[in-house]
């Protein structure tokens, strides 16, 4: 059963592009939504890189959806420190009432989180796709992401495969 309302930074659009299951988001998010920002810098800026003809496909098949946001003064105070992009996710959700900002970039998600917007990155949609039963190699994966320049720590992989 899909669950969540997300707004989604191009980070994860981009990192789950890149590894091939960008198509998950519409498996295990009920809604999702991305702000102007987002598909200026992964669609028209990022025309031809990973995440640009999947991001623009799926606005076009209406499975994520073009959200504008209101607050544009918070957002102005959030690109002092952030990206617009990962600033409008935020205001975003916090407008919106969504469930959780998909942000992997470490000081966005802690500007979220003083601001009580809940996030998840582009390894937490693994692993709730992993718990809603989906069938996924996440430590092949996570390799993929690494290789592709994914900032993901050899502290936090070994915390992820403790085996290795």
């Amino acid at each position: 059963m899909k669950v969540f309302r997300v707004a989604v930074d191009s980070s994860c659009l981009i990192g789950l592009a890149q590894i091939e299951i960008f198509g998950l988001l519409k498996e295990v998010f009920a809604e999702i939504y991305i702000p102007r920002a987002v598909y200026e810098e992964v669609v028209v800026k990022g025309r031809g890189e990973a995440g640009s003809t999947e991001t623009e496909s799926a606005v076009k098949d209406g499975w994520i959806s073009m959200k504008t946001v209101n607050d544009e003064i918070a957002v102005s105070a959030l690109t002092t420190n952030l990206g617009k992009g990962e600033s409008e996710v935020i205001i975003l959700c916090k407008e919106s009432g969504f469930d959780y900002a998909l942000i992997d970039e470490r000081t966005a998600r802690e500007k979220a989180a003083l601001m009580g917007v809940k996030t998840m990155g582009v390894v937490g949609v693994m692993d709730l796709a992993i718990a809603m039963g989906f069938d996924i190699d996440k430590k092949k994966l996570v390799k993929q992401l690494r290789e592709v320049g994914f900032r993901i720590s050899d502290k936090l992989y070994k915390r992820m495969f403790p085996d290795n």
